[in-house]
């Protein structure tokens, strides 16, 4: 079993910022240190979350362009024309006004 080894860590705040900090982790039923462990275990969570997404969405984007290069992929005119027409095939008609 891991032991936790406790530290201290120093930083400074504007007074006004530091107050409303203290005045609403007791609000909470929390104390100052508590509040901030809790903020730095979400802090890292997210950090984590967004490097992890990050990092699948580079895997993609790479799986993709190695797809386009293995098969060729499709030309951007070509995929320019079909749009263009599915685009006029979806406009209702336009009417004679004269």
């Amino acid at each position: 079993m891991l032991v936790s080894e406790e530290i201290q860590l120093t930083f400074t705040l504007d007074a006004r910022l530091r107050d409303a900090f203290i005045a609403e982790a007791a609000a909470r039923g929390l104390t100052p240190s508590q509040a901030l462990q809790g903020l730095v275990r979400e802090f890292l969570d997210h950090s984590v979350r967004k490097r992890d997404y990050e990092i699948f969405l580079r895997n993609k984007v790479e799986a993709s362009r190695a797809s386009l290069r293995d098969a060729g992929g499709i030309p951007a005119e070509q995929i320019e024309a079909e749009f263009a027409a599915w685009r006029a095939a979806a406009r209702p008609p336009v009417e004679d006004r004269t």
